[in-house]
């Protein structure tokens, strides 16, 4: 193999590197906005059953006293 080729070779090789890099930090992050994005879903899970038992609760209630 030529001087030449292999110097093409280790260059395209160093991009590649360079472009794996970024892919996964790009990962990284959108691993970490999904995270973030899931946690929110489960606070909102949680906030909605507990409207759902207090909403129960007062109809409850309101039965009891009519």
């Amino acid at each position: 193999m030529d001087k030449e080729m292999k110097m093409m070779i280790d260059s395209i090789l160093e991009e590649m590197g360079r472009i794996e890099e970024r892919t996964n930090k790009r990962f990284d992050k959108i691993e970490a906005h999904l995270e973030s994005v899931q946690q929110e879903v489960n606070a909102c899970k949680l906030e909605r059953e507990s409207i759902s038992m207090l909403l129960k609760k007062i109809d409850e209630l309101e039965k009891k006293s009519a």
